[in-house]
């Protein structure tokens, strides 16, 4: 709602700190990133503020994350062998995670025997999952790092760049990164990311990498002109087989299903360009 945009920023900022100020920890790096997505300390890291909830060992109620995301033959996420290779990803993302990013390691993994990169976040490699794979990682819906990237969001729409850049540290110094500050003496960040916004796109792909956040993200901070854009100033060479040339306006929307529009086609149109 454009013409609604700066109280809609304010009441959200007034939630998001409601909820980040209801946090049960001191600061975003007393909690390892390690942490968040180890198994032993499900249901009990303070950063977590809503999961999915599996059961280590059970074959109905556990969850098939780690298992389906590991190369052939290996059992880098998992004990169970893995019949087929899952999870992989674009180099694109790879490049984002800067050098001694601590995320990293934590987050992807290279196979020991196939050549390419798989997701590693949700891994669950104890004796209790079996070699059959059932897992007890949570799927983890909201997180507080999540928050304070969402406050750094609305800070800066709302013109307070050293709120916005002020949150942005405290996801980067969890990392084991530089402050922002100190990246602009950086080229190559400065080149990459030469707005505070683009800054801010990059630390929420890389924090939550995997976590079903990033389409949300692209469309909320860019409309469809410009998320075009977006992609097609990407290296094709980083996206594999996935045509980057092939992504359109008409792209930013879900196709609204036939059915819907076949009800009622005059107050129900079918989105641009389907």
């Amino acid at each position: 709602d454009g013409a609604n945009a700066q109280a809609n920023f304010t009441l959200a900022e007034t939630y998001l700190l409601a909820c980040y100020n209801q946090r049960t920890f001191g600061k975003l790096s007393d909690i390892p990133f390690s942490d968040v997505f180890d198994v032993t300390k499900k249901g009990s890291n303070a950063e977590i503020i809503w999961q999915v909830q599996y059961k280590q060992g059970d074959p109905s109620f556990s969850s098939a994350l780690a298992r389906n995301n590991q190369a052939r033959g290996e059992t880098i996420n998992s004990q169970f062998v893995s019949q087929g290779s899952g999870g992989l990803f674009t180099a694109d993302l790879l490049k984002e995670f800067e050098t001694g990013d601590t995320r990293t390691s934590y987050s992807i993994k290279f196979g020991a025997s196939t050549s390419n990169y798989f997701i590693t976040k949700f891994r669950d490699a104890s004796a209790g999952a079996t070699n059959l794979g059932y897992g007890g990682n949570d799927w983890i819906l909201m997180r507080y790092a999540d928050i304070i990237l969402n406050l750094a969001e609305v800070s800066l729409y709302l013109g307070n760049d050293p709120a916005a850049i002020q949150y942005l540290d405290m996801v980067r110094a969890r990392a084991g990164l530089p402050d922002y500050a100190a990246m602009q003496a950086d080229p190559a960040y400065t080149t990459k990311y030469p707005t505070l916004k683009l800054a801010i796109l990059h630390e929420r792909r890389v924090e939550l990498a995997f976590e079903h956040h990033r389409w949300h993200d692209l469309t909320r901070f860019f409309n469809a002109t410009e998320l075009v854009a977006y992609f097609q100033g990407k290296s094709q060479a980083d996206y594999d087989n996935s045509p980057l040339a092939n992504i359109g306006t008409k792209d930013y929307y879900f196709p609204i299903p036939l059915t819907e529009v076949r009800l009622n086609p005059t107050t129900m149109p079918q989105n641009p360009g389907y």
